[in-house]
């Protein structure tokens, strides 16, 4: 079966107001938390990148840091951060995703991301492999079926092979390592499931790069998706980026702190 990348939002680091709270009485900036717990409701958890980058520079409030004569909101100080290149303190929060019925050509790619990132892939060595189905590009459209057709004899001359090699007594153990060694033999194209985890900063780098026009098909259909649900939920985010429509998918740029 024909397969499209779906991903869904799962996890996001989330404000501990409670915590921030005793710490603004303890540090006496309690004037701060009214603002924070309003910002948490109208922008969600970046308020936290904004508590952290006021942190640096002692300007929760007033009368901390002899040189501020005023403080941004957090709205405010927010778009100052991207405007000035703070990245570092978009890496406290991190969010959370899985993309399914994905090509491991796709994860071969997502995994390349190393900095502010975590991966959490279907196993090809305890997931027996049953029929397979298929991400198809555009490329490969005029011979879709050509190549479905070819996934299922492939599935099932593996499927034959694994009954020859798979014992009902078998233990797991040996199990797996057969499990391992059929994978060898199916497509790279073949679906599979993926939970990743990145920072903010690194998503705005990750959105950049993977919705160029020069990146591959199936991770700009799947960073679109990201980028598009950011957008909604999120705005500031994104902030100072820019998107345009190239080959039907949008193209964001200016995302890098």
């Amino acid at each position: 079966m024909r397969k499209t990348p779906k991903t869904f939002l799962v996890g996001i680091t989330q404000p501990e107001l409670a915590g921030i709270a005793d710490y603004l009485r303890y540090t006496e900036q309690f004037d701060f938390m009214e603002e924070l717990e309003a910002a948490a409701n109208s922008l969600g958890s970046i308020c936290l990148v904004s508590f952290f980058a006021k942190l640096c520079y002692k300007s929760l409030v007033l009368g901390k840091n002899a040189n501020v004569s005023r403080v941004r909101d957090v709205e405010e100080n927010l778009k100052s951060v991207i405007q000035s290149g703070h990245g570092s303190v978009f890496e406290h929060v991190w969010i959370n995703w899985v993309t399914t019925d994905c090509s491991r050509v796709f994860t071969h790619e997502l995994v390349r991301h190393r900095v502010g990132t975590a991966f959490s892939q279907t196993s090809g060595r305890y997931v027996a492999i049953e029929a397979i189905d298929l991400v198809i590009p555009p490329e490969l459209q005029s011979v879709a079926d050509d190549c479905l057709a070819l996934a299922h004899s492939t599935s099932k001359q593996l499927q034959a092979m694994r009954n020859k090699l798979i014992l009902p007594d078998m233990d797991f153990a040996t199990k797996k390592k057969i499990t391992s060694a059929i994978r060898r033999l199916a497509p790279n194209g073949q679906t599979n499931e993926i939970g990743w985890s990145c920072n903010i900063r690194s998503l705005r780098h990750m959105i950049e790069m993977r919705t160029s026009r020069h990146a591959e098909w199936e991770i700009r259909v799947v960073f679109n998706e990201v980028a598009n649900t950011v957008a909604d939920r999120w705005p500031l985010m994104l902030h100072g980026g820019t998107a345009e429509t190239v080959d039907g998918l949008g193209e964001w740029r200016g995302l890098k702190v």
